[in-house]
């Protein structure tokens, strides 16, 4: 029972994703300004519902933007895709997309502006 054990705690993928990304406009040519984007994506809000007729559940993370601290609804896509997205309405909205590779982009709207990057998973 206790190499059972074992074997399960060595083969367990971390419930948490902690997503430390540097990002820039992608229309900037020159002396372009880093945006820091940080959040947290736990796999652990995407399991099945115990009860096929519970609710559906938002999963969500607290994002930081340079200073702007927000909720939004974390994303987690097959192939290891990671993100976020904010709809706060007529004000706009983000949309940010992490491949696995740590590739970034972040969509800003009604801005219409693009950012591009990397993120960084830390523990």
């Amino acid at each position: 029972m206790k190499i059972v054990a074992g074997l399960i705690c060595l083969t367990a993928t971390p419930a948490l994703a902690n997503f430390d990304c540097v990002l820039r406009d992608l229309g900037c040519v020159s002396q372009c300004k880093e945006i820091s984007v940080k959040f947290a994506i736990d796999t652990a809000q995407f399991v099945a519902p115990q009860n096929p007729n519970d609710p559906p559940r938002r999963q969500i993370t607290t994002v930081t933007q340079d200073r702007d601290v927000f909720s939004a609804e974390a994303i987690l896509m097959p192939g290891g895709v990671r993100g976020f997205h904010e709809d706060a309405g007529e004000i706009g909205s983000r949309l940010m997309i992490v491949q696995p590779d740590g590739t970034a982009r972040l969509t800003l709207q009604p801005a219409n502006l693009t950012l591009a990057g990397q993120c960084e998973v830390l523990p």
